[in-house]
């Protein structure tokens, strides 16, 4: 590692039972500095109240933390699973004020619920209530997964915190380089794909929508985009997103197109490539690697 270091600190904020999964957190970050963080001078540290905070008076317990490591943090990691916590004097617990706290001064969040099968006897109704009003709260700001079990969150975790990284150190040669670009999006659930949007517009692109094929096609006839995405099933049919693709290629339009849907099995990657497309993945990892490169046409930074 070599140059200038630039170290963030990133708070892991969660309930006492998700505290278990702590360690294995912490071992994803360090997975992350030992790869990508070394090849990109960046270091993250991790921030726990059992290990960063110290016995302090002059206020509630929750205010001293605020102060002590909140605050501070360049990011935060929030989970829940079971339980939503203690309740605090202003929120529902310590850790939706963290989160809360976070997101107010506009501080990347890397949010996740585990619905990982619990004995239904050990499930508080109004602890999993709470859960449920902090999600449908910020439902549509595409800032949190749900993830089956700890695996997932561990792998789910270190993608999200390698494409945030890289959305800033690419993404600002990206458009410094390249300037704006517009991107058209078919997809009749747009809101699934919020998290993805604003990953992407961090290297400068901006997005039209579409919520079908018909609309897709009359924006392209008033629209020239640099790319197009989209899903693969709509309401108009099961394979819509080769429909649209078909539609493209047979008026002789040469524009990069990507498939992206939840099926990640190479048939579809292969019948997209048949058909004339760039590409088909369901990972948001791959998504933005494959737009960069094709906005590139397949030359690097």
């Amino acid at each position: 590692m070599s140059g200038n270091i630039r170290v963030y600190d990133l708070l892991i904020s969660c309930p006492s039972d998700v505290a278990e999964y702590v360690d294995m957190l912490e071992k994803e970050i360090i997975r992350f500095n030992n790869f990508f963080g070394r090849s990109n001078n960046v270091i993250v540290r991790s921030r726990h109240w059992s290990k960063d905070s110290y016995s302090e008076f002059g206020g509630s317990p929750q205010e001293l933390l605020n102060k002590q490591i909140v605050d501070s943090s360049d990011l935060a990691l929030g989970v829940f699973w079971t339980r939503f916590g203690t309740p605090t004097e202003n929120y529902g617990s310590g850790t939706e004020e963290e989160i809360e706290r976070m997101l107010a001064e506009e501080k990347q969040v890397f949010l996740y619920f585990l619905d990982k099968p619990v004995c239904p006897s050990k499930i508080n109704q109004e602890q999993y209530k709470e859960i449920q009003a902090f999600m449908n709260k910020h439902k549509n700001e595409g800032i949190f997964f749900t993830v089956p079990d700890e695996r997932v969150l561990a792998s789910k975790f270190r993608e999200n915190l390698e494409l945030y990284f890289d959305s800033i150190i690419r993404g600002a040669e990206f458009k410094k380089n390249r300037g704006k670009k517009e991107i058209l999006w078919v997809d009749d659930r747009p809101e699934n794909n919020v998290y993805e949007r604003n990953t992407l517009e961090q290297y400068g692109l901006i997005f039209t929508l579409a919520l079908s094929t018909q609309q897709a096609l009359h924006c392209m006839k008033h629209n020239e985009f640099a790319l197009i995405i989209s899903d693969m099933e709509r309401k108009e049919g099961r394979r819509e997103g080769y429909v649209l693709l078909d539609a493209i290629r047979k008026s002789n339009k040469k524009i990069p197109f990507i498939i992206y849907t939840d099926s990640n099995k190479q048939e579809c990657k292969k019948e997209a490539l048949k058909r004339g497309g760039q590409g088909c993945t369901s990972s948001p990892g791959e998504l933005t690697d494959l737009v960069i490169k094709n906005l590139l046409n397949d030359q690097t930074l």
